[in-house]
Formats: C-alpha cells, structure tokens, sequence
C-alpha cells in the first residue's frame, strides 16, 4: 500500500479521501493479521500443552509469539510514522535552493581556473548530487513501495508471489474440503 501521511494527504480533498481508504485497508489488514493469524497461534499451542507439550518448551513458542508481534509492530511504525512531512520539507527545499547560495563561489571557481564551462559543470553536479541524495533518502524511506526500491528488496513480490502459495497450502490444509480457488489471469500469469 502506498503511504498515507503525504503532503497531498493533509491538503487535498482527492488525497483526504485516499488516506482514509489506504487508512481503513491497513487497519483491516492488521486486524487479520492479529486476530486470525497470530490468535490461531495462542490457540495452537494452548492445545499442544493440553495434549502433553512440556511448559518450557510453550513458553519458548509464546516466547517467539510475542517476538514476532513486536517485529509487525516494528513494521507497521516505519510505515505509518516516517520523516515528519516539515523535515521532508526542508530538505526538498535545502536540495533546491543551496546550489544558489553557492553561485558566487562556483563563479570564483570558474574566474580562477578561467574556465566558465568548469564553474558551470561545478555547479551542476553539485545541484544533481544534492537532487540524487534527496531521492534516495525518499525511496530508502518507505521500504515498501514495489519496483523503486535501492536495496532490492521486494516487498510487493515476496507478500504477492512467496506468501501466495503458502496461504493456499494453508487454505487446503485447514479446508480439504472447499472448492478450489479460481486464480484470475494476471496471477496464473506470475505463478508460472
């Protein structure tokens, strides 16, 4: 899901109503995760303990429980609560305008090397790699956004493709019984 807590979010009437949907998909998504999966969990090993599993080895599961709740948790905060959108402000703005501030020193440059084609250049890479830096910090900041990551980590792919396959093992094992799901095209397409 894309991040809601944007400039666009807080100002338009368009980007007012999108936070709400992305907002409510997220909380929904959430509360499945919890709810279903993670109580199955609790419920599992209860039952395990009933049928004989020694107490040290339930506390280490509910030990792992409770570890993995806190990752999500961990998740779910990077993407809710990133760079405060002042901060994110200031240093769109700072990547814009510092290359100015710095004009007389590029035009002391190029009179010093008498080279204005060097001043120039000097100025401009300085310009792109205030830009570049600036982009970066924005795609490393919200890692789940598919297709524009820097550390080539997927997420869209590894929830779609990976996750895919082991919720329908899981839907086959719970439910040997339910009629088969019927895939639309594009995912037939990604599964072969």
């Amino acid at each position: 899901l894309p991040c809601p807590p944007r400039s666009r979010h807080r100002v338009t009437w368009q980007g007012k109503q999108e936070c709400i949907k992305l907002t409510t998909i997220s909380k929904q998504i959430m509360r499945t995760i919890i709810a279903l999966h993670l109580n199955t969990l609790t419920l599992k090993c209860e039952h395990l303990k009933q049928e004989g599993l020694p107490s040290n080895e339930a506390s280490r599961i509910r030990q792992w429980e409770r570890i993995l709740l806190e990752q999500i948790n961990i998740l779910r905060n990077i993407k809710t609560y990133r760079t405060p959108q002042a901060l994110r402000s200031f240093a769109r703005l700072f990547a814009i305008i510092l290359p100015g501030f710095y004009s007389p020193f590029f035009a002391q440059i190029a009179r010093d090397i008498q080279s204005l084609t060097f001043g120039l250049i000097f100025a401009m890479l300085t310009s792109i790699a205030l830009t570049a830096l600036f982009e970066s910090i924005r795609v490393l900041e919200d890692p789940f956004v598919a297709n524009t990551t820097l550390d080539s980590i997927d997420i869209k792919e590894e929830l779609d493709i990976v996750f895919r396959s082991e919720l329908i093992d899981a839907r086959i094992f719970f439910f040997p019984d339910a009629e088969e799901l019927e895939l639309d095209s594009e995912t037939k397409e990604k599964k072969t």
